[in-house]
């Protein structure tokens, strides 16, 4: 009498690749998911205000309720810049205001704009970089697990023959 365990037929052996897939698919989403989370996390990044368009006044478009004199980059002395105002395209009718931790700058047309905050964006990029190394890796893990998987079962498969 044989002790050996009988060898696995083609169906079985494909429904336990399929079974581990789904589960090596479900912890590596979860995992990565946590790991997207948590360098979303330590990088600091508020995406609400990174990735949102700061408003500016525009007299087309709106109502000046509030105005301030203001520093603004590239010209000289004080600037009077509205600071609340009325947009008639937002329904709401709540009044707009300047946000107060971007500098202003004005541009070679005359137009005032705010200035780019640069450590913000670099760290937009390398949180972005991360998320596709995360990626990357993932599926890269994923492929190597489920086919090391297939190899193992395929020689366990031949040793039991």
């Amino acid at each position: 009498m044989s002790t050996q365990p009988p060898f696995l037929e083609e169906s079985d052996l494909s429904r336990r690749v399929q079974r581990y897939t789904h589960f090596v698919t479900i912890g590596l989403f979860l995992g990565c998911n946590a790991l997207l989370f948590a360098g979303l996390w330590i990088s600091g990044v508020d995406l609400e205000a990174a990735l949102a368009k700061p408003e500016l006044y525009d007299p087309a478009n709106g109502h000046c309720v509030g105005v301030q004199w203001k520093k603004v980059v590239g010209a000289e002395g004080l600037v009077k810049v509205c600071q609340e105002w009325i947009d008639f395209s937002d329904i709401s009718g709540q009044t707009h205001s300047l946000a107060a931790d971007r500098t202003l700058a004005m541009g070679a047309d005359g137009n005032l704009y705010f200035r780019g905050q640069s450590s913000e964006n670099y760290r937009l990029i390398a949180l972005t970089i991360f998320a596709i190394v995360v990626m990357a890796g993932g599926m890269w893990l994923k492929r190597q697990l489920i086919a090391k998987y297939q190899i193992r079962l395929q020689s366990f498969n031949h040793r039991s023959t």
